[in-house]
């Protein structure tokens, strides 16, 4: 058996690609039966025991009946002058290779006047030609059109049912046999030498001028084409003619897993077009569709290669792959047949003018990532809303969400997570704001965040701890239900109705400390309705919620410490998700930093301060002032200072003296109340310094030099 690696047979262009396919396709098929094919990086390659697959071509290939009567331009039509001579041509051919393109072209030509006579649809014409012709011709009807009831559905791969606007791909499959089947001896060295040309990958002989249609973008020519202006269009005769034979492995089924009730025909490897996910894509373009072209490194024979494109299996969830974003998912969740290594995504784009062009887009690598499947548990509500979507504003938000979620399952990772997880609030928020959507499209059920953290804590920045600790906040319930982050900042009830507006307005809007301040304010007047055993002296923050480093939330209430855009980020990814339930340990590194003393002084009243001296357990704990978040926000920090200092003297501890001046904004003092810190106690006695005893020493090494800051 010979190997064969073919350099000139490639992934990309599309044109390569189902040129190598045929040429294993008609070899397998006519001389050897054992013949397997892969990919690899330098080219196809062919083992099979035909020595010289070059002159096996020119000599022994018998062309498959490619005939399409259904098509003005087909040669079968009262004007259809060149393509009928064409057809003339090869039943007057010598070669008894052409016998069975002969006896299918009776067929085709009595279908032909049939129809013209009787006046028929397109429809009528395809199924009575369908019924009669010959089984040779089936592979080329299901790659072109396939009907499903008294619709027509058209595989893009080939146009709209075997043309492509003026280009009738049967026509030129007739016009580059003639040029590929010598009849003289210079027809035979050209043959030769184009057949070379195309395994080797070099140029040796001069190309027709003709056009390779949507396949080969490079070739077509036209305006532009050329440093000089326009080119002619050129191709290899060989490859379109092997292109075409390669394109029938593409034929498709109408039955199988019922893909036309969602409006297409089983086509293999064939999904919606999207613009996402590619450098060259605009919304709106025009398209047919786009080809995943499958890719295979172990040998595989003929009836693998067939049974492979028969199955086309791309499944996400369960389902056939309709879009490029279950496609991507496909290929990272174990949904496409075991073999295939990778796929070129091809999009079939209307450039230059009104053609069509096979544009490559990616290169996808098949590899698991369980992490992906993260995603099928945010995609059910989102179908909602695109049935729905009537504003733009909630299309607009719509298509960002598309980009995210693409790049999630194409890319996974934890930024591109968070991305992903932010598009989703943000399409919330717009459907909230839009009274007409709302009314269609139900509330959200976030999933837990359990999985979803595994991989966001993987950043483990200041952000998306703070992020975390902000979005998992949550009340107790009591005289009124229980209420997490997500049912402050956004439109949505705990009853899972729709708010005309957020109890707290402005998130996305206005700073986010300013909109946590508010927060604060709300959880101080809402605090003595909550359903709790414990008692305050005051009105203690959120009581669920996973912890804050204290280095981390004294780092948000300065200004410029944080990076801004990335807690914005973090923050809306997480109030994406549900929190009840979910705890987690953040790791803090043992360093020392300098705190901000107001803010050192207030956690432990936000978090619900024990009396520093042995008292019965049943006092009660000191807690922020019901008025203190208003303060803070109003400027008044050096007041609301005092006032905690002198509530920790009440509780048995020594604080230090109210500033002059608090150079710490009262927003973010106020907004860093919000979350739970982790050890405020802890923070009191080493980096304030502050004893419980007045006899207790100070165990901070810089406590006095603060204590000197402020006084």
């Amino acid at each position: 058996m010979t190997r064969h690696l073919m350099p000139g047979l490639r992934p990309v262009p599309l044109s390569a690609y189902l040129a190598g396919l045929g040429l294993f396709r008609v070899v397998a098929e006519q001389a050897d039966p054992e013949a397997t094919a892969r990919w690899t990086a330098e080219g196809l390659v062919l083992a099979t025991t035909v020595p010289d697959l070059t002159g096996w071509l020119v000599d022994e290939y018998v062309p498959t009946p490619v005939l399409s009567p259904w098509n003005e331009g087909s040669g079968f039509g009262a004007k259809d002058k060149t393509p009928k001579q064409a057809l003339d041509a090869l039943a007057a051919h010598p070669s008894p290779r052409l016998a069975p393109m002969r006896a299918a072209l009776v067929t085709a030509t009595r279908v032909g006047q049939q129809s013209r006579s009787s006046g028929w649809t397109k429809e009528r014409t395809i199924r009575q030609f369908r019924n009669h012709a010959p089984d040779a011709l089936l592979p080329w009807i299901d790659a072109t059109v396939i009907l499903v009831g008294n619709q027509s559905y058209f595989p893009p791969l080939l146009g709209t049912g075997g043309n492509d606007g003026r280009l009738e791909f049967s026509t030129t499959f007739h016009q580059r046999l003639l040029e590929v089947l010598p009849v003289k001896p210079a027809d035979v060295a050209r043959s030769v030498a184009h057949a070379r040309d195309l395994i080797t990958g070099q140029q040796s002989a001069p190309l027709s001028r003709a056009t390779g249609g949507q396949f080969d973008p490079l070739s077509t020519g036209g305006p532009n084409s050329s440093p000089f202006g326009v080119a002619d269009a050129i191709v290899n005769p060989w490859a379109f003619v092997l292109m075409v034979e390669g394109a029938l492995f593409f034929a498709s089924t109408a039955v199988r897993r019922h893909q036309h009730q969602v409006g297409r025909a089983a086509i293999p490897f064939t999904v919606a077009s999207t613009a996402d996910g590619t450098t060259s894509g605009a919304a709106g373009e025009e398209s047919r569709g786009e080809i995943w072209a499958p890719l295979w490194e172990r040998p595989f024979s003929l009836p693998e290669v067939t049974q492979l494109f028969a199955d086309a299996r791309a499944a996400w969830r369960g389902r056939p792959a309709r879009r490029a974003v279950e496609f991507y998912a496909a290929t990272r969740s174990l949904g496409v047949a075991r073999g295939v290594t990778a796929f070129t995504r091809y999009g079939l784009h209307q450039r230059n003018g009104l053609s069509y062009f096979a544009v490559p887009l990616d290169r996808v690598t098949v590899q698991t990532r369980p992490e992906v499947r993260l995603v099928a548990r945010l995609e059910d509500w989102v179908s909602w809303v695109r049935r729905d979507a009537h504003t733009g504003t909630v299309q607009d938000t719509l298509r960002r969400f598309d980009t995210a979620h693409l790049a999630y399952v194409r890319d996974d990772g934890t930024l591109p997570l968070a991305r992903l997880l932010a598009a989703v609030t943000d399409l919330e928020q717009a459907v909230g704001r839009s009274s007409r959507t709302r009314e269609k499209v139900p509330v959200r059920t976030p999933p837990s965040a359990g999985e979803f953290l595994t991989v966001l804590a993987r950043a483990n920045c200041p952000e998306i701890r703070v992020a975390v600790g902000v979005a998992s906040t949550a009340t107790l319930g009591g005289r009124g239900e229980a209420r997490s982050m997500r049912h402050l900042l956004l439109p949505v009830d705990p009853d899972l109705r729709w708010r005309d507006a957020p109890l707290v307005a402005g998130f996305g809007l206005r700073p986010l400390r300013h909109v946590l301040a508010d927060v604060l304010s709300w959880r101080c007047r809402t605090a003595p309705d909550e359903q709790d055993t414990t008692t305050f002296r005051g009105s203690p923050t959120f009581r669920r919620g996973i912890r804050v480093p204290d280095r981390d939330l004294h780092a948000f209430a300065v200004l410029g410490q944080l990076d801004e855009k990335a807690l914005d980020l973090w923050l809306r990814a997480c109030l994406a998700l549900r929190w009840d339930g979910v705890d987690h340990e953040w790791t803090d590194p043992d360093e020392a930093f300098t705190p901000i003393p107001t803010l050192g002084l207030l956690h432990p009243l936000a978090n619900g301060l024990a009396p520093g001296r042995r008292v019965d357990k049943d006092v009660p704990r000191w807690a922020l002032g019901p008025d203190w978040a208003a303060r803070l926000a109003a400027g008044h920090t050096v007041a609301v200072h005092a006032d905690a200092a002198r509530r920790l003297r009440q509780a048995g501890w020594l604080a230090v003296p109210a500033p002059a001046r608090i150079l710490v904004d009262g927003h973010a003092l106020a907004a860093a109340l919000v979350p739970r810190c982790r050890n405020p106690q802890r923070l009191l006695k080493r980096y304030l310094g502050i004893p419980t005893r007045p006899d207790e020493p100070t165990v901070a090494p810089h406590a006095p030099d603060l204590i000197k800051e402020m006084s």
